[in-house]
């Protein structure tokens, strides 16, 4: 009998499973909470207590699903779409299960304290948002590997799980940025046909980069979507990103943040407001989000910062 895995929209319901927590007969653990799920905007992502199991029945997914071991030591046996592996996963081995999850058998001896991440890859909302013909003019399915060993893909998969960690300090922007590029990144090295290659697509006129400018100038206090900056542009939000990138040198969620810093500054310089009304004020999750940003940007607190420029 095959079980097959239920479509749920993990942020109308954040407490909803995804597949790794249905993969066995007791469910992994989550080690999320809800409010951690509710503010993540980008692909559903989930990460676990990898519990050692086995399942003798068929697993299906309507979607593709990367996966891989966040910490701990495990060891794991799988047979998908006819390809049997027996191996212990190192820090950048991925498990890519595409063009949809499919797993047939599994058996995981995980020890105490493994963490597993998993992400579900869900084109037809990139499809929906107008991303997949600005990504691929031909839709081309990813080609299944379940013990790929990407450097890359591990990193990116490791920043969007600290990310939705951390409750999204940065916003919907960046999680929604982080789910394209993982998509990009897939779509063009590990998908059926080859290796796709980048294509540059101009740059922002002049119209476009002024209304991208005072449509962040006038909304930094709030949390800017991708989809809200592309709609400036008329274009879709994949495009968008390379559009904005070759006009400006630097992604849209790192122009933001300057911006955010730039205005803080400013009202440090200027006002004697509490440091924590001011991070609220120019759009920061909080007086330590502020605080992170300034010494990354500056070297200094925005305490030391505001005694430094004082008078």
């Amino acid at each position: 009998m095959v079980q097959r895995l239920p479509v749920i929209d993990t942020r109308a319901n954040p407490s909803a499973p995804l597949p790794g927590m249905l993969c066995c007969e007791t469910p992994e653990p989550s080690l999320l909470l809800a409010s951690q799920y509710s503010a993540w905007a980008g692909f559903r992502i989930g990460i676990f207590e990898a519990a050692s199991h086995r399942v003798n029945h068929a697993i299906e997914s309507p979607f593709a699903v990367v996966a891989t071991i966040l910490k701990g030591r495990t060891r794991a046996y799988l047979h998908s779409r006819g390809t049997t592996c027996d191996f212990s996963p190192a820090h950048d081995n991925i498990g890519l299960f595409g063009p949809k999850l499919d797993v047939a058998y599994s058996r995981w001896d995980c020890e105490p304290g493994a963490e597993r991440l998993m992400v579900e890859l869900d084109f037809d909302e990139l499809s929906r948002e107008g991303d997949i013909g600005a990504l691929l003019p031909a839709r081309r399915s990813l080609r299944q590997d379940l013990t790929l060993r990407d450097r890359h893909l591990a990193g990116l998969l490791r920043l969007m799980g600290e990310e939705v960690r951390h409750g999204s300090p940065h916003g919907r922007l960046y999680a929604a940025s982080l789910s394209l590029s993982l998509a990009a990144y897939l779509s063009t090295h590990h998908a059926e046909g080859g290796q796709a290659p980048v294509r540059e697509r101009g740059r922002l006129s002049i119209t476009q980069k002024s209304h991208v400018i005072a449509y962040v100038d006038d909304r930094l206090a709030s949390d800017l979507d991708l989809a809200e900056l592309a709609q400036q542009a008329g274009v879709s939000r994949f495009h968008f990103l390379r559009l904005f990138k070759n006009t400006f040198g630097t992604t849209p969620h790192r122009y933001i943040v300057d911006r955010r810093l730039a205005a803080a500054r400013s009202m440090l310089r200027e006002t004697t407001l509490p440091i924590a009304q001011i991070a609220l004020a120019t759009g920061f999750a909080s007086q330590s989000h502020l605080s992170s940003a300034m010494r990354r940007a500056t070297g200094l607190s925005p305490g030391v910062w505001r005694e430094a420029t004082a008078g």
